[in-house]
């Protein structure tokens, strides 16, 4: 049944700027199609509880951030309980999300929802008696730019070759994905699109293994925050552009196993929590393939519609990627007679055969849209083989003992930067098996540290392991969440849930001056040199500018006058437009900012340099 809802109310972004917008053509691998965006603060507050025809009560906001293609949100805290969320456009929707979330930690990404507004609704398991706000937070939401899954433009090179031109490679196909992810890597966030393929363990398991490229997915976050799509092509050789990913996808997420960087061989193994019917498992070899061999390649250039090449292998050599030397030896590389390989295909499986993966997609030549169709063109291989020596005890599906943690989580209280209670908890690894059960433990944030008094443990002999969260960088009053994995020869990960709920009474105040430097320029009366110092506080706590000073002068007087209040709110702002003269040769002016937060009784200070400049005589 359908009800005929009011408009719904919502957040209103401002549009992309430039400078966001060219974050997105980073000329480096993996193709990057979006950007973060955080959301104003109090931006749920937009929301609101709409009572049904049957009675039922939903609580409904739309975030519409003009130009998006595409929109995931980034929930965080979530804490639904049997209630219900959802995310959608009013056509298409995604989910519904229940409980904890997907992991159980109340951390996860939505689904790609298309166009620039996403409607989140939530239904809780029961009418609510006092509606107040909904059980969860939006950390970020990714405004992707890039036309995917759409008619025009395709974004890949005109000399791609269309796969379902080629009936011995259609059960190969079947095999190859197209991945969407995030990345939160310092100056490297946002959304990306990557190539790669479900492979088969010896025994044919079916465990939903997924071999990618390490330079895509090399953190746990961007294993959770997977799409993945396997069946995003034409419906025969020839056919119209598809205008969906298709049917074909996996449940969202994955787990990350293990990665190898590009200086030691550039591969990535993640576990996928299904596939879907339809969906072929490729087989691999360990053997690199010869000079000269016929090789295929399968792939989503620029995240287009999936495409094949052709060639064969030829010598591979030392190369220098964005600074980085990477030895030719770790490197299948291809030589193309048929189609090409472009950005959006790193990660995507080289064949020797039909279903036979020698290794994944990591370089080829810097050159953009159609200047890679002049011919000669070549991309380079991470050997499977490589791979195949650091995850044998998986692709071998060997016999396991699961090492598991006391605890599934660990919860740490912060305040203003540290941890009163301590910022350490110690718990034990165990496992079932007698003999020894070697290990190893990852932190998938840089703000985790584990320490373990072993590296193999027994039934007879826990081991001791010791997680520390380190404040240094965890700046803001939000939760923090984590996890650490604990891998053991080919057992299913195990995962420690890691949160650190923060609270901040700190304010910080970002101080700037538009222009700086300052220009003259001609006014009413005379030659002027204007200015308009802003003070925006970015920590969600109030505070006072209780003094400022230029070059030494006290102007704190002034401050009510000049700034019209000398209170700034918690993420708000207050300026100053000031005007100088007479300046005769150019010069920096020292500005200093002088505060107090009320709440805490903290003070602060900060500095300010600004040049003024004058005409060459």
């Amino acid at each position: 049944m359908a009800f005929h809802l009011p408009a719904t109310r919502g957040v209103e972004l401002q549009p992309v700027s430039n400078a966001e917008r060219t974050t997105t053509l980073h000329p480096g691998a993996p193709r990057r199609v979006g950007l973060h965006r955080s959301l104003p603060a109090g931006a749920l507050d937009q929301g609101a509880w709409i009572t049904l025809p049957n009675g039922k009560q939903i609580w409904q906001v739309s975030i519409h951030s003009p130009g998006a293609v595409q929109l995931r949100v980034q929930f965080g805290e979530f804490a639904a309980g049997a209630g219900r969320v959802w995310v959608h456009n009013g056509v298409e929707a995604d989910g519904p999300y229940t409980g904890a979330g997907i992991y159980g930690n109340g951390e996860f990404w939505s689904g790609v929802i298309a166009g620039d507004k996403a409607v989140i609704e939530y239904e809780p398991a029961s009418s609510p008696k006092a509606a107040g706000r909904p059980p969860f937070q939006v950390r970020n939401i990714a405004h992707l730019t890039t036309q995917i899954g759409v008619p025009t433009p395709d974004p890949a090179a005109s000399c791609n070759l269309d796969v379902n031109c080629y009936a011995e490679w259609l059960t190969s196909r079947n095999s190859v994905a197209e991945l969407i992810f995030e990345l939160n890597d310092p100056g490297e966030e946002g959304t990306y699109v990557c190539s790669g393929s479900l492979v088969g363990t010896r025994d044919n398991s079916f465990k939903p293994y997924l071999y990618t490229a390490g330079h895509c997915i090399h953190s746990e976050d961007a294993a959770r925050s997977l799409q993945t799509f396997w069946a995003y092509q034409t419906a025969a050789c020839g056919g119209a552009v598809p205008t969906t990913y298709g049917k074909l996808n996996s449940s969202p997420g994955g787990h990350l196993i293990d990665f190898g960087a590009t200086g030691v061989g550039d591969y990535s193994l993640v576990l996928l929590p299904d596939v879907p019917n339809g969906v072929v498992f490729a087989g691999w070899d360990t053997a690199d393939p010869a000079l000269g061999a016929p090789v295929v390649g399968i792939h989503h250039p620029e995240g287009s519609f999936k495409r094949i090449s052709f060639g064969q292998i030829i010598a591979s050599s030392e190369v220098s990627i964005e600074g980085a030397s990477l030895d030719g030896s770790l490197y299948n590389t291809a030589l193309w007679s048929a189609g090409v390989t472009q950005p959006g295909s790193s990660g995507s499986p080289l064949f020797t055969g039909p279903g036979v993966v020698v290794g994944a997609l990591t370089y080829g030549p810097a050159l953009d849209g159609e200047a890679i169709c002049g011919g000669d063109d070549y991309s380079a291989y991470g050997k499977f083989s490589i791979a195949y020596a650091a995850l044998s005890d998986y692709f071998e599906d060997l016999p396991y003992a699961t090492v598991t943690p006391t605890k599934s989580a660990l919860e740490f209280k912060g305040l203003n930067g540290a941890i009163p209670g301590g910022n350490s908890q110690t718990l034990q690894l165990t496992t079932g098996a007698a003999s020894a059960v070697e290990f190893k433990v990852r932190p998938d944030e840089p703000w985790i540290q584990v320490s373990t008094s072993a590296t193999s443990v027994s039934a007879t002999a826990p081991v001791q392991l010791t997680v520390k969260v380190d404040t240094t960088t965890l700046t803001k009053t939000q939760s923090y969440a984590g996890t650490v994995t604990i891998l053991s020869a080919a057992a299913p990960p195990q995962y420690i849930n890691v949160t650190v709920d923060m609270t901040m009474q700190l304010s910080n105040v970002l101080i700037t001056s538009n222009p700086n430097p300052v220009s003259p320029s001609l006014g009413a009366n005379g030659v002027v040199w204007a200015l308009t110092l802003k003070l925006r506080e970015t920590n969600g706590v109030a505070t006072n500018l209780t003094g400022f000073r230029i070059n030494g002068a006290d102007y704190s007087a002034r401050i009510s006058q000049w700034f019209s209040s000398s209170s700034i709110k918690a993420d708000g702002s207050i300026e100053a437009s000031l005007s100088t003269s007479g300046l005769a040769v150019s010069t920096s002016d020292y500005f200093e900012f002088f505060g107090a937060d009320p709440a805490s009784g903290k003070t602060w200070y900060k500095e300010l340099v600004v040049v003024f400049t004058v005409p060459n005589p």
